[in-house]
């Protein structure tokens, strides 16, 4: 019976050390290497969001449809958060022409505080913040830690993950963002 059992560990361990180099070699042949990690297809498909901006306003992931966007999920108490929020803005500026979006989700915080804690930023930032006050949305993607971004494409599939800050200015983020841009454009001209 220990040498079944040893036996089923090998194969187990060899099935996790697969997905591993799969997802691995996948992130590398997309350029973004360690930075994010590919989504598998199963779970593409990413739970609804739908939140309040800082105005009041609901907003909806669906109201993104046709862009590729980076879904961050921060916090102003988390430092790695805050360090990457600026090149997030970055990128925006650099893509304002394209098919592409940032939503900051906001974690357990207020309205008020979250707002009182933009205005620190010059240049501010001028790409959608949403509020996750409760933390529905934020356990329903499965937001395990801070920053955790993912990244949608222009057909709402979400594609990659990562967790921690990244700099989303990059030359390697930016390039696999522009290829879901044009990703997605081939598609629809082909179509």
């Amino acid at each position: 019976m220990p040498r079944r059992l040893t036996v089923a560990a090998f194969v187990v361990a060899g099935l996790i050390a697969g997905t591993a180099a799969t997802a691995s070699v996948m992130a590398s042949a997309t350029g973004l290497g360690d930075l994010f990690t590919p989504v598998p297809s199963q779970y593409g498909s990413p739970p609804e969001l739908r939140l309040k901006d800082l105005a009041g306003r609901p907003r909806a992931l669906s109201d993104f449809l046709g862009r590729v966007l980076v879904v961050n999920f921060w916090a102003s108490w988390c430092t790695p958060c805050v360090k990457e929020l600026p090149s997030m803005q970055v990128v925006r500026n650099r893509l304002a022409a394209e098919p592409f979006e940032f939503i900051a989700v906001n974690v357990g915080e207020g309205a008020g505080q979250v707002a009182a804690f933009l205005q620190r930023f010059d240049p501010p930032l001028d790409f959608p913040v949403l509020l996750d006050e409760n933390m529905v949305v934020t356990k329903q993607w499965k937001v395990r830690a801070l920053p955790t971004s993912y990244i949608v494409d222009r057909s709402g599939r979400a594609r990659y993950i990562a967790t921690g800050a990244r700099n989303f200015d990059a030359a390697e983020v930016f390039s696999a963002i522009r290829a879901l841009i044009a990703e997605n454009s081939t598609a629809e001209q082909d179509g």
